[in-house]
């Protein structure tokens, strides 16, 4: 039965179950942006990798449906989910660190793993599913009058909620809903999910190791460590290496770096360093006259990605031709301060 037919049914049959879902939903709607808040600002206090925390209460139509299908003789006391909570994350292997998150701050009615399953047999990929109360610690106006309801908390990598997206499209719950035809089919792709998942774990380890092998380059051949070719991970190590006074930017702004650096011509690490060294009295210069902007009770300094940008549009060719004449106005005054290219260099 689709949503509006199941509306209209229950309107018919059952308005005052209707009317004190409308009453009750504002509710759920406070509970779930409570718990979402809970959740994200644990995970990022833990330095979870994730994609997204989202809420919702119930609509209307999903009640409806929901209750015509299931033939709920009491929907209000019988549907567990009228609020709810997703965390989508990227790593696999962080899955016991949210566990812990969710069993720490609520108090948890319901857990559910399909991820872990012992059943070889377990139609599609799994996730995490919990029903939980705010916990007893939570207190006043703004928790008194949610502390009695349930709110359900998917957790999922972005894997595992891609099948579920999948499989809810296509309305398959169960592996009997699936046409044999079909059957094979699904089993084999959400066994690739799964290995994509480990895979995905893999490749974050293994670029830990790189940069862990970065670091000890650095201090050890400081030569060959320069002349490497630039790639995220080891222009990410060097800013750490080169300025550690600086903040380091994120990973997304370090990759947009990169991209302007590339077309700059860049071949290797060592060209960026030429052209940040021989800037660097000027950078100084422009930096204390024209301090960033920054949050309050910072010092107002260049990140590690404005050194190099700075340092670039004072002293690099290439980045000085896209320039309009009005920022290279602005410049005039530091590029005395730049230090010459060696005559072998030029």
């Amino acid at each position: 039965m689709n949503p509006q037919a199941a509306s209209d049914e229950l309107w018919k049959t059952k308005p005052d179950v209707i009317r004190r879902f409308l009453e009750s939903r504002p509710l759920y709607e406070k509970l779930s942006e409570e718990v979402a808040f809970i959740l994200e600002s644990g995970i990022q206090k833990s330095g979870i990798e994730f994609a997204a925390v989202t809420f919702r209460a119930k609509t209307l139509e999903s009640f409806c449906e929901k209750v015509i299908r299931k033939k709920y003789a009491d929907p209000l006391k019988q549907i567990t989910d009228f609020g709810g909570v997703r965390v989508v994350y990227l790593y696999k292997s962080n899955k016991e660190k949210l566990e812990q998150i969710v069993e720490k701050e609520f108090k948890v009615l319901e857990k559910i793993d399909t991820v872990d399953s012992s059943d070889p047999e377990t139609f599609g990929y799994g996730a995490l599913h919990y029903l939980v109360y705010l916990a007893g610690g939570s207190s006043g106006a703004r928790y008194d009058e949610l502390k009695n309801l349930t709110c359900e908390i998917q957790v999922r990598t972005i894997l595992q909620d891609g099948w579920a997206i999948i499989a809810h499209h296509l309305s398959y719950k169960q592996e009997a809903d699936v046409p044999p035809e079909l059957r094979r089919k699904l089993n084999a792709l959400s066994g690739l999910f799964e290995t994509a998942d480990d895979q995905f774990d893999k490749v974050r380890d293994d670029r830990v190791k790189y940069a862990q092998r970065l670091k000890e380059e650095i201090s050890t051949d400081t030569k060959e460590f320069l002349d490497s070719p630039l790639n995220l991970d080891n222009l990410t190590e060097y800013l750490s290496w080169k300025l550690p006074q600086r903040k380091l930017d994120r990973r997304a702004s370090i990759a947009e770096l990169l991209e302007e650096l590339r077309l700059y011509d860049l071949e290797s690490l060592r060209q960026v360093d030429s052209v940040i060294s021989r800037a660097e009295k000027a950078l100084i210069a422009y930096e204390k006259a024209h301090p960033p902007v920054v949050d309050k009770g910072k010092a107002p300094q260049f990140s590690s990605v404005g050194v190099v940008r700075v340092s670039f549009e004072l002293a690099h060719e290439k980045a000085r031709e896209k320039l309009d004449q009005r920022r290279l106005k602005f410049l005039e005054e530091f590029t005395g301060l730049i230090d010459k290219l060696p005559s072998k260099s030029r």
